[in-house]
């Protein structure tokens, strides 16, 4: 027996019964810009980031020229600053003559 799919009129709501906001281009939505005392380019997003309407911090994202991705938040009821990082290869994207390689990376993060 095959698969029924129905068909969807109208998309679906969010719970207050507004639509949901356009998905972000993360290839597009870019603009060129310059930084300050360097006057290296990077690119910042300028598409809607779709956060919390309770959600009072300020999201900036941004994509190095080297092709990182990072996101800056903002928050003024904070008295301290953190970071996190989340590289998105592991231990199967290692060359076979290195095996080991990602495990490595790994403890350098945290040096």
């Amino acid at each position: 027996m095959g698969r029924v799919f129905e068909t969807v009129e109208q998309p679906p709501l969010q719970k207050d019964g507004k639509p949901f906001p356009p998905l972000a281009d993360f290839e597009t939505d870019f603009v060129e810009r310059t930084a300050g005392k360097t006057g290296l380019p990077y690119y910042e997003f300028t598409g809607n980031l779709n956060k919390s309407e309770s959600d009072s911090r300020e999201y900036r994202l941004i994509r190095l020229p080297n092709n990182l991705a990072v996101m800056v938040i903002h928050d003024s009821t904070c008295s301290k600053a953190c970071a996190a990082l989340d590289v998105n290869v592991g231990s199967l994207a290692d060359p076979p003559e290195f095996q080991g390689l990602a495990h490595f990376c790994e403890h350098l993060l945290f040096m």
